[in-house]
C-alpha cells in the first residue's frame, strides 16, 4: 500500500526559493543565516521571491532579474548582510552645466 504525502505550500515555497538560490549560486543556509543575523534586504528578497512564484514566474526568470539588480549577492556567501553594490559618486563639478529652462521644456 502506498502512502500519499501532501506537501505544504510553505514547503513548496522553500523548495522553489532553493531553486532560485541554486541558480544564483547561493547556499540555502547562507541565505537563512543572512536573514537570521541581519534581516535587511534578505527578508525582502525572500518575500519578493514568494510573490513572484505566486504570480507564476519561473525560478530562472526570477534569478535573472535578481542577477541584474544592484544587490551585492556575494555578501551573503561572505557571511555579511545582503546589501546594494556601492554606487560610484560623481562630483557635481564634473557634470555638464544645463539651463533649468531647457530641462522644463
Amino acid at each position: 500500500m502506498k502512502t500519499i504525502v501532501k506537501s505544504s505550500p510553505e514547503k513548496e515555497g522553500r523548495i522553489f526559493e532553493g531553486e532560485v538560490l541554486k541558480l544564483l549560486h547561493i547556499e540555502q543556509w547562507h541565505f537563512n543565516h543572512s536573514i537570521d543575523q541581519y534581516k535587511s534586504y534578505a527578508v525582502l528578497l525572500r518575500k519578493w521571491i514568494k510573490d513572484c512564484r505566486k504570480q507564476g514566474q519561473t525560478a530562472f526568470d526570477i534569478a535573472n532579474t535578481i542577477r541584474k539588480s544592484p544587490l551585492a549577492l556575494d555578501s551573503i556567501t561572505q557571511g555579511e548582510a545582503l546589501c546594494f553594490h556601492t554606487l560610484a559618486i560623481i562630483p557635481t563639478h564634473t557634470l555638464p552645466l544645463t539651463s533649468l529652462h531647457i530641462l522644463s521644456e
